[in-house]
């Protein structure tokens, strides 16, 4: 029979590609970590580490085993919660979301959650701008991510906001006070672009070769507040979620442009496994999240801002409501 302890071990030890180092996570010592892999090699009959110098790398064996390991422990988890989940909800809850949407849509998302629910120990990790393959990264129960829309079998998809992008420059930007924009004006420029994979990317790529023209000079970056900043640096013209540039498009440091004619969206969507238990934890964090972050009826742009920055705004889409 598997043992669980062993199984959490060896995932451990799988993660860290270290022994020493799944001993102090574990708080175990080195050499009950040892035999306890030891052990579980002798059960199945397989080696499932290499052991190079101080690191291990799993073997083939090791890699088959590694996916039984999570399902195996995850479900020992669900049981756990189920016996034991009377009254509110408790335990651990794994969300993974953009820098963007930590930075401007989560706070106080997390901060509401964490009142209502103290007895849920969160754990939030910092998703890349562009993530290739699987929505949903392993050992993480809800991802919160801006995309076009996904579609994929083995998960829940929920979207919550339509977020307009833009093209902005910086007030000084030679483009700045200029009303008409054409594709080829932009292409002239420097392009502050995310990662190649990126769908923010893929949109406003799409809308170039549309009218004929492609990026000829660019910059990629793995930050969108890298964007943000090289754009106010007057590096060149930032493509965005128009809610990462709101602060600067209302006090006018940054300029949106009116590109293109026929406005981009990407969207704020929350993702789950479609065949994984809903706990208690994710089912009020899913709740919420479905009640804080869609736009509400009375979510406009405010009627405080300078007269250039609501006719750039108008010019650009931005002051639509999207829901």
């Amino acid at each position: 029979m598997l043992d669980l302890r062993q199984m959490k071990t060896f995932r451990t030890v799988a993660a860290e590609r270290s022994f020493t180092r799944a001993a102090a996570l574990l708080n175990y010592a080195q050499s009950s970590i040892t035999a306890q892999v030891h052990g579980l090699e002798e059960e199945l009959g397989v080696p499932l580490f290499d052991r190079l110098g101080r690191q291990v790398e799993l073997t083939a064996a090791g890699h088959q085993l590694l996916s039984y390991a999570d399902k195996l422990l995850e479900l020992a988890e669900e049981a756990r919660l189920a016996v034991h989940s009377k009254g509110e909800p408790a335990g651990p809850l794994t969300v993974s979301a953009s820098e963007s949407l930590l930075t401007y849509r989560l706070p106080k998302l997390l901060r509401a959650f964490q009142c209502r629910y103290p007895a849920v120990h969160l754990s939030l990790h910092a998703s890349q701008v562009c993530i290739a393959g699987s929505p949903l990264e392993p050992g993480v129960d809800v991802a919160l991510k801006i995309d076009e829309p996904v579609h994929a079998a083995n998960f829940i998809v929920k979207r919550l906001r339509k977020e307009p992008m833009v093209t902005a420059v910086s007030a000084d930007h030679v483009l700045a006070k200029k009303r008409q924009i054409q594709a080829c004006d932009l292409v002239e420029q420097q392009i502050l672009l995310t990662e190649q994979s990126c769908s923010y990317r893929a949109l406003f790529e799409r809308m170039l070769v549309a009218e004929g023209v492609r990026v000829t000079k660019s910059l990629d970056f793995a930050s969108v507040e890298a964007i943000k900043q090289c754009a106010l640096a007057r590096m060149g013209v930032a493509v965005l979620p128009e809610f990462v540039l709101h602060e600067e498009l209302m006090r006018g440091s940054l300029v949106a442009l009116a590109w293109p004619a026929q406005r981009m969206h990407v969207y704020t969507q929350m993702i789950r496994h479609k065949d994984k238990w809903v706990s208690p934890v994710v089912e009020a964090f899913w709740k919420m999240a479905s009640e804080m972050l869609p736009v509400s009826r009375g979510e406009k742009l405010r009627g405080d801002q300078p007269r250039g920055v609501q006719r750039d705004l108008v010019a650009s889409g931005l002051a639509e409501v999207s829901a």
